[in-house]
């Protein structure tokens, strides 16, 4: 979008008008939109660089401004995507006369979460911006959005319309200095009333590259000056001086012609959660498992150790009878029913001796007493 602070601003460029929407803005006053894609074909380039833009010399006309009111002189530009109403007064950036400016673009898309999500986006909605009710006329955004709200609400208390925007009731204008639009705009800085405008799902913008040179060059000025002259009456007095404080050239080029997709993702979704949940609890399950056998072959170990020791200790007993004692046996044939080997301390051995035959051996009974 390029704002003009002039009445019919003179294009020197072979497009005049015809590519051009022309509009109202409150602050700058006329706006001519290039490529708007509203009532003609959108324009498309397939190459990129400077040879490949626009191009534009502007008259700012600064002979036709207001001294009480413009402090500034040179051309407000915003760029923006077709479709989309744009707001100079907010964004958008300004070049001055005696200059060449330089933009280079880059497109850029951006994608937003619904909700549950805290982004919230929406697909976009009616506003006082949409021609005719028509949502296709303008893309949504968030300022166009917000300004309806402001005039909505500017309606409801105060019984007018703001010039600022627009006045789809065909309401009665308030005047410029009316309390009641004060206030409205002071309870709305102050966050006394808030508008619920989401940002858009799929929003698309470019980023810019600026620079700037002197123009026309010292060299190059009489040949300027010639080939303006050349362009109609209007020019035939212009001088150094006159370019000077009036003519500003734009170009406007893509720098690329790849893009930037900004996508937004969920940090934790649902799917995570429910495989982050299903392998938890595969490790706990395993390891649970793992350790109930290790428990268990450990009791198992700790019962036939404990076995053999109150077998053990049971037969390990001495058995002393006339300075014999039968020690260093070993058990076989099953736990605590085995025969024994065992060893004297005179170095008899007897090998493979069963219980009853070895404590019959060692200890006969005594004679019976027939007193």
């Amino acid at each position: 979008m390029i704002v003009l602070p002039s009445k019919r601003p003179k294009y020197i460029c072979e497009f005049c008008f015809r590519n051009f929407t022309e509009s109202l803005n409150y602050k700058y006053g006329n706006c001519f939109t290039f490529n708007s894609g509203r009532e003609m074909e959108i324009w498309q380039s397939s190459k990129s660089g400077p040879l490949y833009g626009l191009t534009l010399d502007l008259n700012i006309e600064q002979s036709d401004y207001i001294e009480a009111l413009t402090q500034n002189a040179g051309v407000r530009v915003l760029v923006t995507s077709a479709n989309k109403i744009g707001f100079p007064e907010d964004s958008g950036f300004s070049i001055a006369p005696g200059y060449s400016t330089s933009v280079g673009l880059k497109f850029l898309k951006i994608s937003r979460l619904k909700s549950p999500y805290k982004s919230n986006c929406t697909d976009g909605f009616h506003t006082i911006y949409s021609a005719n009710g028509g949502k296709a006329q303008t893309r949504y955004s968030v300022k166009a959005c917000q300004n309806g709200c402001i005039q909505t609400q500017i309606a409801s208390t105060c019984n007018c319309s703001a010039a600022a925007y627009p006045n789809p009731w065909n309401n009665t204008i308030c005047p410029s200095d009316d309390k009641c639009v004060d206030k409205v705009l002071g309870d709305y800085r102050d966050e006394e009333f808030t508008c619920d405008c989401p940002q858009s799902c799929v929003a698309f913008d470019y980023g810019v590259t600026i620079s700037q040179s002197k123009w026309p060059s010292a060299r190059y000025q009489a040949t300027s000056l010639t080939n303006l002259k050349n362009k109609g009456a209007g020019f035939k007095n212009a001088d150094a001086d006159f370019q000077a404080e009036n003519l500003a050239r734009l170009e406007i080029f893509l720098e690329e012609l790849n893009y930037e997709d900004i996508t937004e993702s969920p940090s934790y979704s649902i799917p995570t959660l429910f495989g982050d949940v299903g392998g938890l609890a595969g490790f706990y399950v395993g390891v649970s498992m793992c350790s109930c056998a290790e428990f268990f072959e450990l009791f198992i170990d700790l019962l036939i150790i404990c076995m053999y020791r109150v077998c053990g200790s049971s037969s390990r007993d001495h058995i002393g009878h006339k300075g014999r004692t039968i020690e260093n046996f070993a058990v076989g044939n099953g736990i605590c029913n085995g025969s024994f080997s065992a060893n004297t301390k005179r170095g008899v051995s007897g090998s493979n001796v069963s219980i009853g035959d070895m404590f019959t051996a060692q200890h006969p009974l005594p004679p019976p007493d027939y007193n």
